[in-house]
């Protein structure tokens, strides 16, 4: 939260201009330092959430794909990093910014989960640093190998329909219409080249993808030492994906929650497990922060949004599990469950622009909260 300044209502009228004026260059002077403080790129912030503890924040990858956030610890023989990434070229300017802080090899790359936007840009850590140890749980070993050449190949077909939306997109930059044929304003038109270059770019780098399997698996749970730093690594099974691990530090109280948490700003909820997600949440709260790094989305300094993805999802399990009694179908389930007084509670959630984003997340969560309370997966 912003400090706040508060100018002393004694103060008199002549005097109150010079003050505000000293604490101004007072306040930028700090901003300054702290600017100096926090690396940053085009596409990056990294911030720092303990002493030698940083969250590297990225901007998104594409108009589709983010990248999700990157934990750094700093010990005193090494660096343990928090996910990679999802193309290569943003892990090796991640790896730009770490070199800004620490001349210290990284010796572990922890990946707490499958999904590729954490995950592809593994290969630049390997090419940097040769004995890094990629360590995850055991099973997300398979599900990143898998599913990391399937996307590369599928998204780089040459008939596939990821290179056709990006023959579209093109098309429309060079007439400088819309999809309905109205000329594009030149926002819209710096915009979407913006997007073409991007996919672009995504594209060539997926095509030449090296994949990058975990070296080091674990089950349950993983202890991990940088000197005197203790790094607690955990499998907490079903969640927002198959297998969720978390990265946390007890003595600094730093939690890397990967996508268990994600304020994107709406939570991510695809392909998810939320009916053992809640008490994923729940356990989690118990744990002790001073920082709370999600998956996606701003540094958290306590478990009050850890607290409102739970409510999220209770409140979709109860409302579920009340019109699948009354043997309604799943798609009258689906229209009926809007969670639209959830969402009023939550004010990174409630911004007019986000209704559709809303509205097509809530119906996936649905379906998935569906199958769960009727043991039908999910």
């Amino acid at each position: 939260m912003p400090n706040g300044y508060l100018l002393s209502s004694h103060v008199s009228p002549l005097a109150r201009p010079l003050r505000a004026a000293a604490l101004a260059l007072a306040i930028a002077a700090g901003q300054g330092r702290a600017a100096a403080a926090q690396p940053r790129d085009a596409g990056a912030r990294m911030e720092r959430v303990a002493d030698g503890v940083y969250a590297i924040v990225h901007d998104d990858a594409t108009d589709e794909w983010p990248h999700g956030n990157t934990g750094v610890v700093v010990g005193e023989d090494g660096v343990l990093v928090v996910d990679s990434d999802y193309l290569p070229s943003r892990a090796r300017a991640d790896i730009a910014l770490i070199r800004s802080v620490t001349d210290k090899p990284v010796r572990y790359l922890v990946i707490t989960h499958w999904h590729f936007d954490h995950n592809n840009g593994t290969v630049a850590y390997r090419d940097a640093f040769p004995g890094v140890a990629v360590v995850s749980e055991r099973a997300t070993r398979d599900y990143i190998e898998l599913n990391a050449t399937w996307w590369a190949k599928m998204s780089t077909a040459p008939a596939g329909a990821r290179r056709a939306a990006l023959s579209v997109m093109e098309e429309r930059l060079s007439s400088g219409r819309d999809s309905a044929g109205q000329p594009l304003s030149p926002d819209a038109r710096g915009a979407l080249g913006r997007h073409v270059r991007q996919r672009r770019s995504e594209l060539a780098e997926l095509a030449s993808l090296v994949v990058v399997p975990p070296n080091l698996v674990f089950d349950r749970e993983l202890t991990l030492t940088l000197g005197r730093r203790r790094i607690q690594v955990r499998d907490w099974g079903r969640a927002n994906s198959p297998h969720d691990v978390t990265v946390y530090l007890p003595d600094e109280r730093v939690l890397f929650t990967g996508d268990i948490l994600v304020q994107a700003p709406v939570p991510y909820l695809g392909a998810s497990w939320p009916v053992p997600w809640i008490d994923v949440l729940r356990q989690i709260e118990a744990i002790p922060v001073a920082a709370l790094v999600p998956g996606h989305g701003p540094v958290m300094r306590d478990h009050t949004y850890t607290r409102q993805v739970r409510g999220l999802l209770e409140a979709a399990a109860s409302r579920v599990d009340t019109l699948a009694r009354r043997g309604r179908t799943l798609e009258q389930v689906q229209d009926s469950v809007t969670l639209s007084d959830v969402r009023a509670q939550v004010a990174a959630w409630r911004a007019p622009e986000l209704d559709a984003d809303w509205r097509a997340s809530i119906r996936v969560l649905v379906e998935r909260v569906w199958r769960g309370i009727r043991g039908q997966g999910g």
